[in-house]
């Protein structure tokens, strides 16, 4: 049955362990299967430095649970989630909120100086943002105690189901917390169709850790961002709003940068950028694939991807005839972005992350680190049409990948395996089941989808996808 990310389920289908002395250490092996991917916990092999999974499906901790419910103590991290979670435990201010939050919000956080949005934020009193294990669900939280949105907590929510985002207000102005959902402020910030607003790789204004000074590192924190951070760190934080936060035990310096805590990498601005470029582009996805035209047009948007991608891989009669198939879809012109449009997706708004969609120029190339949210769409749409299309599935099972996955010199034989390996880490795997993972392993170059799989198969799915759809026969 085809993979989708909506609906999970988890089934414990072996556990098996060696070593009958329960006083020596023992090796276990849990099997689980998400669907029909089959999850490995098998405790990893060390590279080096490096744990590495020891396959592709090797997540190396023991999940209890996929897609774990909360327990009483916390909330499930959703907005109905979050609101009957106050409702049932009195809850009243936005602190003791904070305090109840899962271990996975409490340590995916950044602390923003100067803010586009709504609310006041300032070095002594910076906004938190919570962008958790996934970015799935976000949070914006004032420190400020006069900011006149200081009892207003404003979230954003990725639907699973439908690829849209949600964007509410849960306010505690009043005796009883209220939700407003999708109140009409978010539009100047977030769009007609909303998404979040967060800093491009190599560039987050007004967040702390985003390079103050001259030099080639984006992530680095200033004297002043690293002075008060350690403030904060110590007690001195001037605000009870700070005292959930989990710290990693750095010192934190200037020209350094911010390790999250409980992660094998923790470089904290790539890690956000890995989650909320990762969860919008799996909601881009959502939307595509949900889409009465999205099957017919998968070849012509991988095809028009690699023109994005690489350039000058299509001929001018070949970039006619894929023209003349969006034209026929109501499209106005043969680009990547128009197909796009047709399928209900506005580049310049869905793609345009470091940027007002209301005030600002929009700039369609927000990164992730190694590669941009077109690259991620296309990787889920070449993923999607494998499962549908045996042929592209061979080619991509006889494309040997070298060398390897980064730091782990034995993983991903072929490029099918590289591509089950990404879409895990970045679009399988979420909420706590995430962090577990990432406590002890993180896949440092998941996002670099250009290199590791587009190119390496372009000899092979090129040809085929012109085949497929008669491209080639005009040329």
């Amino acid at each position: 049955m085809k993979l989708v990310f909506r609906a999970i389920f988890l089934l414990i289908v072996l556990i098996s362990l060696i070593s009958c002395d329960t006083n020596s250490n023992q090796t276990r092996t849990s099997y689980v299967q998400i669907e029909d991917v089959d999850l490995v916990s098998s405790g990893g092999q060390q590279q080096g430095k490096l744990l590495c999974p020891k396959t592709v499906n090797d997540v190396i901790v023991q999940l209890k649970e996929v897609h774990q419910a909360s327990s009483e103590e916390f909330p499930e991290m959703t907005m109905v989630g979050v609101l009957s979670f106050i409702k049932e435990n009195n809850i009243t201010t936005i602190t003791n909120l904070l305090n109840r939050l899962p271990v996975h919000y409490r340590n995916n956080f950044s602390l923003v100086e100067h803010t586009k949005g709504e609310g006041q934020s300032s070095l002594k009193f910076p906004r938190i943002v919570l962008f958790g294990s996934d970015g799935t669900f976000l949070m914006n939280i004032s420190t400020k105690a006069d900011d006149p949105k200081y009892d207003l907590l404003d979230c954003a929510e990725l639907n699973e189901e439908n690829g849209t985002w949600e964007f509410s207000q849960f306010d505690f102005t009043g005796d009883q917390p209220k939700l407003h959902v999708n109140p009409p402020s978010c539009i100047r910030c977030h769009g007609d169709q909303p998404r979040p607003v967060w800093g491009t790789n190599m560039d987050w204004p007004g967040v702390f850790g985003d390079n103050e000074a001259a030099g080639p590192n984006g992530e680095a924190l200033s004297y002043r961002h690293a002075l008060r951070m350690n403030e904060i760190k110590e007690g001195n934080a001037y605000s009870d709003r700070f005292e959930f936060l989990e710290w990693s035990d750095q010192k934190l310096r200037s020209g350094g940068i911010r390790r999250i805590a409980n992660h094998a990498f923790g470089a904290e601005l790539l890690v956000s950028n890995m989650a909320m470029g990762t969860a919008t582009a799996r909601g881009v996805f959502k939307r595509i694939e949900l889409h009465t035209q999205y099957r017919q047009m998968r070849e012509a948007m991988l095809l028009l991807g690699y023109e994005h991608m690489v350039g000058n891989i299509l001929s001018d009669k070949e970039k006619e005839y894929l023209k003349t198939l969006i034209l026929d879809k109501g499209g106005k012109n043969g680009t990547l972005d128009e197909l796009f449009l047709v399928l209900g997706i506005d580049t310049k708004e869905a793609f345009s992350l470091g940027t007002l969609a209301k005030e600002e120029k929009p700039k369609t190339d927000w990164s992730l680190g190694a590669g941009d949210l077109y690259e991620q769409v296309l990787l889920q749409v070449l993923y999607d049409l494998s499962i549908d299309d045996r042929n592209i599935a061979s080619l991509l099972k006889e494309t040997p990948n070298t060398p390897g996955i980064f730091g782990c010199d034995h993983l991903g034989k072929n490029i099918k395996e590289v591509i089950d390996f990404k879409m895990l880490h970045m679009h399988q795997l979420l909420g706590k089941d995430r962090y577990e993972v990432n406590k002890v392993y993180y896949s440092q170059d998941a996002e670099n989808i250009k290199e590791k799989v587009f190119i390496p198969i372009y000899a092979k799915l090129a040809p085929y996808l012109k085949e497929k759809i008669q491209v080639q026969n005009q040329a």
